[in-house]
């Protein structure tokens, strides 16, 4: 269940045990037992609940009827419906049902504190409510959390994992579904792995009793990390409530990636000059990978071109192909590195904002796809969202030869550095959930490892950047990974190159996708119900050949079973149909009828 689904739970009536059950909500009694139970919950007197339309805060009081709870929404036909539901207990003084506010990261605290109730607080939870929230919104719910709870408290959630078995392949499902938003706000997960977990929860304060995947429902595969915490140390979450300071008035409408780098290429080419030295830092990284032998390789975001120079320098034969989301970064980036331009070692190609599968299609086109030494990116990819992080892993993947390499690096939010800066950006990342700007995107090994395993690399080297041997692991993660399994990536294929229809952008803006003309001889709904066949018949076609472990009674592993994504790619396809001059037409009512269906004819 997500937040925007949540509907009217039954009336609770008594179990065996004399505690009320939902009827008809099978997952959430689940949900109650595995979570909520272990910790007595009959003895709270006071729970937060965040997201998920109050449906726990109306059992919990339930439970005590002398207990107090708190609602908070941040969607507002989400929170009118909590509302309604909640009106008996809120006409009673049992419960308060509020708006969040990006704007101001404290306010769950700043509200409980202004009840009196600060240290006071026995649960937090957040069951469904926060799976599309990012990391650096989850720290500021935590860090809230701790000001709430009272020492002992309790943090109950589920959090999105895409390295679970539904988790995984729901990340791969969105590839293609966000890939055209590029840095705009959207309503994909925000995903997280056990280690980050631990590792920030650890600096707040909690201790974590329970962090595993399940499901709640039974007999289907585990998407999401289930974790019970408690509050042991206040005094951790206290030390950083500055962090919840209200954060500056937005600059202007969400950018996307190439908007938001064309405006900051000043930036960009100014560098940082605290960034490793780029034959240093090449030398740590890619000496391991073989970068002598290298001939032809991709980097994706030059940024200040350090790291372009730098590996052209390292090897002498080399030709490079940059990609990037900004025009003016690249143009910028080529003035800088002219000679090289004009020698034929270096190109500029755009990342394609409309098709996933941009970079594998240009090499394609140049019968270029698996010749590629390596794709590098340093200091690049800081502020990209996994979601498009594996649709260029992916694209990676199906581009090197076997054999080859990648390298980048990411911001790492276990480490000490990484942990201060994903405060110090805490109130703008709230501000702009989803956007892109200059705040961070946390990813950690545990997250990382398992993914690219499931492209076809091995990782062969992993660190933090060190000057010297003796030196701290700074704030970013350095990865080197070998492709050693290419039929990996190849059974992956469709989720980038065979694309639903998505629509186009003019000037920013996004255009609703055309409406579907009617087929010939086929009503609306009766269209609608063919095209959503057609979908359906090709993605099995596909899951048949490229996937293995289709599923027995010829359902789709691969896809959730979505009405709308079907309908969507069979449209496409009846769409690239009339432009090649086949149209379709129903047959004649009959038995022959219902051994045919439409027929086509060619124009």
């Amino acid at each position: 269940m997500t937040q925007q689904s949540l509907g009217r739970i039954a009336d609770p009536a008594p179990n065996r045990t004399g505690a009320p059950e939902w009827r008809g909500d099978a997952g959430a009694q689940r949900v109650f037992d595995k979570l909520f139970a272990p910790a007595q919950p009959a003895t709270w007197h006071r729970v937060v609940e965040i997201g998920g339309g109050g449906r726990f805060t109306e059992r919990l009081l339930a439970l005590n009827p002398k207990a107090r709870g708190w609602c908070f929404e941040a969607w507002e036909a989400t929170r009118a419906t909590t509302a309604t539901r909640l009106a008996p207990l809120a006409a009673a003084g049992r419960v308060t049902v509020r708006a969040l506010d990006t704007a101001a990261p404290g306010l769950m605290a700043e509200t409980l504190a202004a009840a009196g109730q600060a240290g006071e607080v026995d649960a937090v939870l957040a069951i469904d409510g926060l799976l599309q929230a990012d990391l650096s919104l989850l720290t500021a719910c935590w860090l809230n959390a701790a000001l709430m709870l009272k020492p002992g408290g309790r943090l109950l959630m589920t959090l999105a994992d895409p390295n679970t078995p539904s988790g995984f392949q729901k990340i791969l499902r969105d590839i293609r579904r966000f890939h055209r938003f590029q840095g705009r706000p959207c309503d994909r997960f925000g995903y997280v792995a056990t280690d980050m977990v631990r590792a920030v929860l650890d600096r707040l304060g909690f201790v974590v009793d329970l962090l595993e995947s399940w499901s709640n429902h039974e007999g289907r595969p585990p998407r999401d990390l289930y974790l019970s915490a408690r509050l042991v140390f206040p005094d951790r979450a206290a030390a950083f409530r500055a962090a919840l300071r209200p954060a500056a008035a937005p600059a202007g409408p969400p950018a996307s990636y190439a908007e938001w780098w064309d405006r900051e290429v000043p930036r960009a080419l100014a560098g940082h000059a605290g960034r490793p030295p780029a034959e240093a830092l090449l030398a740590q990284l890619l000496v391991p990978a073989e970068v002598e032998t290298w001939r032809h390789a991709i980097e994706i975001g030059p940024g200040d071109a350090r790291y372009t120079a730098a590996l052209l320098r390292s090897q002498p034969r080399l030709r490079l192909t940059v990609f990037d989301v900004s025009d003016r970064v690249m143009q910028a980036a080529a003035a800088k590195l002219s000679l090289h331009v004009e020698e034929g070692r270096l190109g500029f190609l755009p990342i394609d904002p409309l098709h996933p599968d941009g970079m594998l299609a240009a090499f394609e086109r140049e019968h270029l796809a698996r010749t590629v030494d390596a794709v590098v990116s340093i200091d690049a990819l800081m502020h990209v969202d996994l979601q498009y992080l594996v649709g260029y892993w992916l694209n990676a993947a199906l581009l090197l030869k076997p054999g080859g390499w990648l390298a980048f690096s990411l911001a790492d939010p276990t480490t000490a550095e990484g942990f201060a800066r994903l405060l110090h950006d805490l109130p703008e990342a709230v501000a702009g959930p989803g956007q892109v700007g200059t705040r961070l995107e946390y990813h950690s090994f545990g997250l990382l490892r398992p993914l690219l395993e499931r492209f076809g690399f091995d990782i062969t080297c992993a660190g933090h950047w060190q000057a010297t041997p003796t030196a701290s692991g700074g704030r970013d993660l350095f990865i080197v990974a070998q492709l050693v399994r290419p039929e990996a990536a190849e059974a992956l294929r469709g989720h980038i190159s065979i694309g639903l229809a998505g629509p186009r952008f003019e000037s920013g803006a996004e255009e609703a996708e055309p409406p579907m003309e009617p087929l010939a001889g086929l009503g609306g709904d009766e269209g609608g119900e063919f095209a959503r066949i057609l979908g359906q018949a090709v993605w099995r076609q596909l899951q048949r050949q490229g996937v293995p472990g289709l599923a027995a009674d010829g359902r789709p592993t691969g896809w959730a079973e979505n009405r709308r994504d079907y309908v969507r790619l069979g449209r496409q396809l009846l769409r690239d149909l009339a432009e090649m001059g086949i149209t379709l037409h129903k047959a004649p009512a009959g038995p022959a009828s219902a051994r045919t269906g439409p027929s086509c004819a060619s124009e």
